[in-house]
């Protein structure tokens, strides 16, 4: 199997929304997954991390939008979901133009776990490379025990990407 796809397609629980992905072959596998923990993300998606990996919307298809909403999380910030199921869809940051962050969760599973064998049990797709996070986000709202391991390798950001890479001194 390639180590990254070059099509992938999501949506929501109820089929309202689905898309599809076509990575350019410039696409940065490097940074574009990422966790964050702000309480906005994880208010959105109902866990203690949001997973995301960011793509251009020149990238991006919507193959279907009929329950596709938005809401103003923040200024600049839109939060999307369906408006139907309330599936999580993804992150749109307004001043960083032609990007979104898409929930990973969305992806079908297909494509983050693959086939399965006789005994149900997944024989591999691209779930490292969709998933594999090396930017965490809002890593100050960590749960000590809980979430302050998670995501592996990477860059921390105290808040978020305008902000920059942590300091040393915001870890102790």
């Amino acid at each position: 199997m390639e180590s990254i796809p070059t099509t992938v397609t999501g949506g929501c629980l109820c089929e309202g929304v689905r898309y599809q992905i076509d990575f350019a072959p410039d696409h940065d596998w490097e940074n574009t997954p990422n966790t964050c923990q702000c309480t906005q993300c994880r208010k959105m998606t109902g866990s203690l991390v949001g997973t995301f990996h960011t793509v251009k919307t020149t990238e991006l298809t919507w193959l279907a939008k009929a329950t596709y909403a938005e809401y103003a999380s923040s200024p600049g910030c839109r939060r999307a979901f369906c408006r139907t199921c309330g599936s999580s869809i993804g992150f749109i940051d307004l001043a960083v133009e032609g990007d979104i962050a898409l929930t990973v969760g969305g992806f079908d599973e297909r494509f983050l776990v693959g086939a399965r064998d006789a005994r149900d049990r997944p024989l591999g797709a691209w779930g490292v490379a969709l998933a594999h996070p090396r930017g965490h986000f809002y890593v100050r709202n960590e749960i000590e025990g809980v979430t302050d391991g998670d995501g592996g390798k990477g860059q921390r950001f105290w808040k978020g990407r305008k902000e920059g890479p942590m300091d040393e001194d915001k870890s102790s």
